[in-house]
């Protein structure tokens, strides 16, 4: 009797056959376009559809009850006196500050984000951001904010666009001596300057910062600006360096390179009979509270206690009128000695400035100390 049963080959044959309607029926689940994947898109993109239909429901309740979701995202600007956050598009360049937010997960608690947005409201703009695409930029202040009428730091000196509503004049990109450098702003000496808006109230006193370096001399024998706000002689506040060598005097403050501050006016203009160095990188800080009855007026160099003076009248830096600009560099409209015989009454900078800053208050030694660390910690 012939007993039925399975071949070698025929056993062979079937699991080959069986195999082959597995790889098939796992690709139909599990490829490119697999039953699996296609539930999975669909699946993401249905949570897209949703997400975005949310994004348009945050929007449509900010025109009704004006509340928004997310950091508020602003450009990084010069004068910029409080730390900011903007998005930059990696590819094409467009920044996303002013206007705009940042809205990620965690800042929702009614609906289960997976992206993360960036929304204008207001025009009810948004698009999704994307690590590959967008960078987020902040700036962090290098300085108390406490009292700060403009600040500009290492940090936020980054592009030409860092300059918000600072003016700048004669700053020539085809100059290798003018404008941007590494985090730096370069004066060429002949007529590069910036202009600040500035309606500040100085009545608690005032406090003056630059960190800078002296390159050589400029086109303008008397002196060179660092910073100045005042419409004559007689008000506002004056720091410049002398800008010549007299023969006929050996006192410091006649030397090219010697310091000047005066608050109120050029007859109570101040010289602690420091030279500074070319090429040398040098961090000055001036106090000057009214208030003291001694050393009103107090010099840091480098982050230390240099020299003291009670030189400087409250009233005549108080008194400058209104909408005079804090100048940088220069004396942009000539007004400070408009009469002088000098060839440039300009007075421009020939050098470079990598931190500038003015309060409206006399900051404390420990506070002087710190703007000090923390900036050349970021230069």
């Amino acid at each position: 009797m012939k007993e039925k049963g399975i071949t070698l080959i025929a056993l062979v044959i079937t699991i080959i056959v069986l195999l082959i309607l597995a790889g098939v029926s796992i690709s139909m689940l599990t490829g490119d376009n697999g039953i699996l994947t296609q539930a999975q898109r669909a699946k993401e993109m249905t949570e897209a559809a949703s997400e975005e239909e949310y994004i348009q429901l945050l929007v449509i309740g900010y025109n009704t009850n004006k509340k928004t979701y997310g950091e508020e995202l602003k450009n990084i600007e010069f004068n910029t006196v409080e730390n900011t956050t903007s998005i930059m598009d990696k590819e094409t360049g467009t920044t996303y500050g002013n206007g705009w937010y940042y809205l990620k997960p965690e800042d929702v608690d009614d609906y289960e984000l997976k992206n993360s947005y960036i929304i204008d409201y207001d025009t009810g703009k948004y698009l999704k951001f994307d690590e590959n695409k967008h960078t987020i930029v902040t700036n962090e202040l290098l300085c108390i904010s406490d009292g700060l009428v403009y600040s500009a730091d290492p940090k936020n000196m980054t592009s030409g666009d860092s300059w918000g509503d600072a003016i700048l004049h004669n700053f020539n990109n085809g100059d290798a001596n003018s404008g941007w450098k590494e985090n730096s702003l370069m004066f060429d000496g002949v007529d590069d300057g910036i202009e600040v808006k500035d309606n500040s109230d100085y009545s608690k006193g005032i406090t003056l910062e630059i960190y800078f370096m002296l390159k050589g001399k400029s086109t303008s024998n008397m002196a060179q600006i660092l910073m100045m706000k005042r419409t004559n002689n007689t008000n506002g506040f004056f720091m410049y360096l002398v800008g010549h060598n007299n023969n006929e005097t050996d006192d410091p403050w006649m030397q090219y390179g010697s310091l000047g501050i005066d608050i109120g006016g050029s007859g109570n203009r101040y010289y602690p009979n420091i030279i500074i160095q070319e090429n040398v990188p040098t961090y000055i800080t001036y106090t000057y509270d009214p208030n003291k009855e001694k050393e009103k007026g107090v010099l840091y160099i480098n982050g230390v206690k240099t020299k003291t003076t009670n030189l400087g009248i409250i009233e005549n830096l108080i008194n400058t009128p209104l909408n005079t600009p804090i100048q940088i560099g220069s004396d942009i409209y000539e007004t400070y000695n408009p009469e002088g015989d000098t060839e440039n009454r300009k007075y421009p900078l020939n050098g470079e400035i990598y931190a500038s800053r003015v309060y409206n208050r006399p900051l404390t030694e420990q506070e002087v100390l710190y703007n000090y660390n923390t900036t050349l910690n970021n230069k």
